[in-house]
């Protein structure tokens, strides 16, 4: 077989890999403390395999099982003193979370079994830090997320659907995506895509790359509108470098004492299309309709109000809220920004100064 024929074939073999995103149970492998990562050549077969079996014996000992009322998740021991990190969503979910009968449980790739106890949250973000008192805990080393490219190998580690220490593949499809949602920012910028498949279950664990380190949260699935479940092959994880940047406030403080996030003061919106308009005689059919605004928030000072529509930001076109989250992404807390807000007297100019995302 000629070395163009092997290469071909090399390829397609890793591509027909990532497709399948099959999972597989980690069984604890020896761990490697030199993971080859695949090459293009005959031997790309072994290689990818010892590999991803290398990655999932250095990530399995880290990878936790998180436990409370409301429901199952995953977590990664990110401190040998027991600091565990996990989603905000996993342990804390509305008013109940407060509860102080609350009870979360954390077990390890052994099977030991411990009581946690929160040590700090940071909602905008998805994220929480566990504490729990145990021996011997293995922290997962953190790799440098902002090192990601599109189409990078890595891996999901957590628990599926209660199937503990579950692995699953995928590559990583971009590395910075603005993710809106309904929580308490509203946006969560840079969240790494991976076609690595993430479940129910998999949230709170650890994204990793070839060398078992740290590269991501695994948080949330994209959902298919039209259906209403979850999407393949498209999964969000909060980078490693924003999670350490967290954690180590928790840590340091218990709680975060700097988002180092853009706030606007903007608390309800929804996507302006051409049907809202047309029912509520709007002078716009594209944009941002903003429905509720905080009170005292940078935009309330500045005299916009709700039912006005957010066309443009430093003079680029808004024609939704996913561009709104992409603008702002590009933003710092404290810098002055321009907007054109459509309203009832036609269209206007506001500058205002970003205020930084409240914490706590």
């Amino acid at each position: 077989m000629n070395r163009l024929v092997s290469l071909v074939l090399a390829g397609l073999l890793v591509l027909s890999v990532v497709i399948s995103g099959a999972s597989v149970v980690f069984q604890g492998a020896p761990p490697s403390t030199q993971v080859p990562v695949a090459s293009g050549n005959p031997a790309v077969s072994a290689e990818l395999n010892l590999a991803t079996t290398g990655a999932a014996a250095v990530a399995g000992p880290s990878v936790v099982k998180v436990e409370s009322v409301h429901g199952l998740g995953s977590g990664v021991i990110i401190d040998a003193r027991g600091y565990v990190v996990t989603n905000y969503h996993v342990v804390l979910s509305g008013n109940a979370a407060r509860l102080p009968d609350a009870r979360y449980t954390v077990t390890l790739a052994n099977g030991q079994t411990y009581q946690a106890r929160i040590a700090g949250i940071d909602a905008p973000d998805d994220l929480a830090v566990l504490k729990i008192s145990a021996p011997n805990l293995e922290a997962l080393p953190f790799a440098d997320s902002n090192a990601l490219r599109a189409g990078t190998l890595v891996m999901a580690v957590g628990n599926p659907l209660g199937y503990t220490q579950s692995v699953t593949l995928g590559i990583v499809s971009t590395p910075k995506r603005t993710v809106v949602e309904n929580g308490p920012a509203a946006f969560i910028p840079d969240m790494i895509q991976t076609s690595a498949p993430i479940n129910p279950g998999n949230s709170g664990g650890a994204l990793v790359d070839l060398n078992g380190r740290l590269v991501g949260i695994p948080t949330l699935a994209a959902a298919d509108p039209r259906l209403g479940t979850p999407a393949q092959g498209i999964g969000f994880a909060v980078p490693s470098n924003r999670v350490a940047f967290i954690a180590r406030q928790i840590i340091a403080s218990g709680k975060v004492v700097h988002s180092d996030r853009p706030y606007l003061g903007l608390s309800g919106m929804t996507d302006l299309t051409p049907a809202i308009a047309a029912r509520y005689g709007l002078a716009a059919d594209k944009g941002v309709l903003l429905t509720s605004l905080t009170a005292d928030g940078p935009m309330a000072r500045a005299g916009v109000r709700a039912g006005e529509i957010l066309v443009r930001l430093n003079g680029q076109p808004l024609t939704d809220t996913a561009a709104l989250g992409e603008a702002l992404a590009r933003t710092r807390p404290n810098q002055s920004i321009s907007m054109s807000i459509i309203g009832s007297t036609g269209e206007r100019t506001v500058n205002l100064t970003l205020g930084e995302l409240p914490v706590g």
